[in-house]
């Protein structure tokens, strides 16, 4: 039998199936830049964060970015990298910052009054810019706080350096102290003769004091001795300068120069001895007037006598300002018997005369050196036989040889 035909109907499942949607993952962090300088702002962690994003692309809080600051020395210019981390779950970013760090350190300066404004480099103790080291200087600025001002001693003037980079300015404020300027020499006149010792140029110098008012060697002081003319006698003068910081100093000394020259010198024996004038050929002072009477004589022989007949060596001086000329003529004494004939002021009219030299060395005097006109032949120069002559022809004849008569 066969059984009936069943009608079924199939039933569908209403409730919704689960599904699994993956998306991009937009955590994301941005660095920034900073620059300072040693002494100014020191950045915290958070200034290297532009932005950061979580994984949905929503901004968050930079204090949960990670910053590694551990390289810095914030007192040594350099560039310094700066990395960044930050992890979202499931993913991690990082990026880079840089940190530039440049210097600036200015000193203060002290002038002295006459000097010149010293330029912006003088100030400048040091500037360092890392990775732009050529002509740094250049970009410094200085101002003063009082705008340009009018040096003057005893005063101190503000002065402010700046210099920038990438918008950050870094500043030196310092002071431009300004002195007296002290610098002076004081001199003295000097005193020789015609062929006597030239002074040493130092001697015209006594003191000399640089720009702080410091005694220093006076050697340093320039000493002009051109117009000297040691020939002949004048008042000559040697200038004397000396500059420090700016201010020069110009003083005028004096060189006296005296001559003296002398005449060798005959007499009778009796006649007297002869004044210390009659043995000068020339004796002028520094202003060329004759001093011949302000010259003295003495004999080198202590037996020397104007009444015994012989040739004796004679020392005549002429002192100024303490300096001495010597010179050595010689004094001829003739016997009675050898008078000759005419005015004695005829005796000396032949006799040569020259110039002195220099004989004031204590040393040479002790060992009896002698400088300057040559003595004459020691002894007698009197002919000791004339005086056996019995003719007054023969007499008339001899003199006639002594004087260089016809």
């Amino acid at each position: 039998m066969i059984e009936p035909h069943r009608k079924t109907t199939e039933q569908k499942d209403s409730q919704a199936q689960n599904q699994l949607r993956v998306i991009t993952n937009q955590a994301t962090v941005i660095a920034q830049d900073q620059t300072t300088y040693v002494g100014g702002p020191r950045y915290t962690k958070t200034s290297f964060v532009k932005a950061v994003y979580d994984a949905t692309g929503q901004a968050v809080d930079p204090d949960r970015v990670q910053v590694d600051l551990t390289n810095v020395n914030w007192d040594r210019p350099a560039d310094y990298r700066i990395n960044l981390q930050y992890t979202n779950p499931g993913k991690t970013v990082t990026a880079t910052a840089h940190l530039h760090i440049f210097a600036l350190d200015g000193q203060d300066l002290t002038i002295h009054a006459g000097e010149p404004l010293p330029d912006k480099k003088a100030f400048v103790k040091r500037l360092v810019d890392p990775n732009h080291a050529d002509n740094v200087i250049q970009n410094v600025k200085l101002t003063f706080d009082d705008g340009q001002p009018t040096l003057t001693a005893g005063n101190g003037y503000g002065v402010m350096l700046t210099y920038t980079v990438n918008n950050v300015t870094a500043g030196a404020h310092q002071v431009l102290h300004v002195l007296e300027n002290m610098v002076s020499v004081t001199t003295a006149n000097q005193t020789t003769y015609v062929d006597g010792p030239k002074t040493n140029p130092d001697r015209f110098v006594t003191h000399l004091f640089n720009a702080d008012g410091e005694e220093i060697d006076i050697e340093k002081a320039i000493v002009d001795m051109s117009k000297i003319n040691w020939q002949r006698a004048g008042r000559y003068p040697v200038t004397v300068r000396y500059t420090d910081h700016g201010k020069g100093v110009f003083v005028t000394a004096f060189e006296n120069v005296f001559s003296l020259s002398a005449h060798n010198q005959i007499i009778v024996a009796g006649d007297g001895d002869p004044i210390p004038a009659r043995y000068v050929a020339d004796a002028r002072d520094q202003y060329n007037h004759d001093r011949s009477r302000w010259t003295a004589m003495s004999y080198d022989d202590p037996t020397a006598s104007h009444k015994t007949p012989g040739t004796y060596d004679v020392t005549l001086s002429f002192e100024v300002n303490g300096s001495t000329a010597t010179v050595h003529p010689t004094l001829q004494v003739l016997p009675e018997m050898l008078r000759p004939q005419g005015s004695a002021d005829g005796l000396t009219i032949n006799m040569r005369s020259q110039a002195a030299r220099h004989n004031d060395s204590a040393a040479s005097q002790a060992a009896g050196l002698r400088h300057g006109l040559r003595h004459m032949t020691p002894g007698s120069r009197v002919a000791n036989h004339a005086a056996k002559l019995e003719e007054r022809e023969a007499k008339r004849g001899f003199w006639a040889r002594l004087f260089g008569r016809k």
